[in-house]
Order: structure tokens, then C-alpha cells, then sequence
């Protein structure tokens, strides 16, 4: 059982959805808030441009970090709510967002890697402040740590949106938007993988997609519950008509 679950239903769906809705903003603040970092330049641009900004940069780390913190609430929590629909799926997808926040957290080690380097080779010997420069840089250019987890998120996703087609704790039309979001993450991911280019010109199509679903939920969930009716949790195949 999830130590984050309550006696109620209803009661598990609003914190979820108020986790959620937490994910939501802080994504939303970091992605506004976040300085513009100069990855292509020298060394010693990035150096430059990340220690000018070295408070926002922090700030928005934080915000991010915290907010995947909030997501792993979120993973609990529907797998309490979800598992009685299908135990093996709402694993498979608990499983995946673990995997996905565990690329994200390494990605995150990187991050702060970095600009502790920068800080270091702004007080070393020109030499070794060129390596130390250079070493960071490659961590904070986007690579595909990203991408990766996005596939395990969008794996997540499209399995909350399965099990909620095959129940009747939310509107159905939810988890069709859900499926159809976590299938734009997986295939704009791989995509990215095969041929760059055409994952970016995907990429701008997943957001409308992603926030029509996940917010749908996410209110939802927060301002409606979730359907109580035990008959109703259980999946409607699993009673065929007589």
C-alpha cells in the first residue's frame, strides 16, 4: 500500500491532483523564469553567461527538482487509486515514472556538476580553467538524458490514460487524451533518436496535447474526486453483459 494513499478515494484523487497541479506551475515558472544560458559558444562564454546568472539558474533547478519530488507523489498516489482496474498496468506505469525521475535526478546531478566546475575554474590556472570550462559545458548542453525520460514518462501517462478508458473513476475522454499524449512523448522521443530534426518539428505539436490531458486530470481530480462507486472501479471488461 502507498504510504502517501488515505482511507478515501476521493480524498487520494484530490491530493494527487493538487501534486499534480504543483508539477504543473513549477514546470511553468522554471521554463519562464529560467536565464538564457549560452551552451554554443566557448567555454568561457558558457562560463560567463551561467555564473551571471548563476541565482535565477538555482532558483529554476530548484523549482524543477522540487517539482519532480511532487511527480513522485503523484506516481504513489494513482497507483493506489488505479491499481484496483489493473494491477500488472498501473505497476508497469508506477515503474516507468520511477524510471524516468531517476534519468531526470542523474540529469540534475550533471546540472549542479556543472556549475561547480564553472565556479572552480574561475579560480584556477588558466589551463586547467579551460578543461574545467570545457568538462561543464558538456553537461549543460541538451543531451539526450531528456528524451530518454520522457519516454518513461510518456509510458506513465499513457498507462493512467488506459486504465481510466477502462473504468469509470474520471470521463473517459480523460484517459483517451492521456493515451494520446503519452503516445505523442514516446514516438517525438524516438523521433529526436533517429533523426533529430523531425523530433523538433514534432516536439511543438506534444504541448497542447500534454496539457489538454494532464490538466484535464489534474482539475479533475483536484475540484471533482473521483467516481466512489465500487462497481464502477473495477474494469468494465472484466463484466461482460449476460
Amino acid at each position: 500500500m502507498s504510504i502517501l494513499s488515505t482511507d478515501s478515494p476521493d480524498t487520494t484523487a484530490r491530493l494527487a491532483g493538487a501534486l499534480w497541479l504543483i508539477v504543473i506551475a513549477l514546470s511553468i515558472a522554471s521554463v519562464v523564469g529560467a536565464p538564457s544560458v549560452n551552451t554554443l559558444g566557448s567555454p568561457a562564454e558558457t562560463a560567463a553567461s551561467v555564473l551571471a546568472a548563476e541565482t535565477p539558474y538555482r532558483l529554476a533547478f530548484t523549482a524543477l527538482f522540487f517539482g519532480g519530488l511532487c511527480y513522485l507523489g503523484v506516481t504513489a498516489l494513482l497507483y493506489e487509486l488505479l491499481r484496483p482496474v489493473n494491477k500488472s498496468v498501473a505497476i508497469f506505469g508506477a515503474f516507468a515514472s520511477l524510471a524516468g525521475l531517476t534519468i531526470g535526478a542523474a540529469s540534475a546531478v550533471n546540472e549542479l556538476g556543472a556549475l561547480a566546475l564553472f565556479k572552480d575554474a574561475s579560480s584556477a590556472a588558466p589551463a586547467a580553467a579551460n578543461l574545467l570550462q570545457t568538462i561543464a559545458q558538456v553537461f549543460m548542453r541538451d543531451g539526450p538524458e531528456f528524451k530518454v525520460s520522457m519516454v518513461y514518462f510518456g509510458l506513465h501517462v499513457a498507462s493512467i490514460g488506459y486504465l481510466i478508458l477502462r473504468s469509470a473513476l474520471v470521463p473517459r475522454i480523460i484517459g483517451g487524451v492521456l493515451v494520446a499524449g503519452g503516445a505523442s512523448y514516446i514516438v517525438t522521443s524516438f523521433a529526436t533518436f533517429v533523426a533529430p530534426a523531425v523530433g523538433a518539428r514534432l516536439s511543438p505539436l506534444v504541448i497542447p496535447i500534454a496539457i489538454l490531458g494532464e490538466g484535464s486530470l489534474t482539475l479533475w481530480l483536484l475540484f471533482k474526486g473521483v467516481n466512489t462507486n465500487s462497481s464502477q472501479r473495477r474494469p468494465a471488461l472484466d463484466h461482460p453483459p449476460r
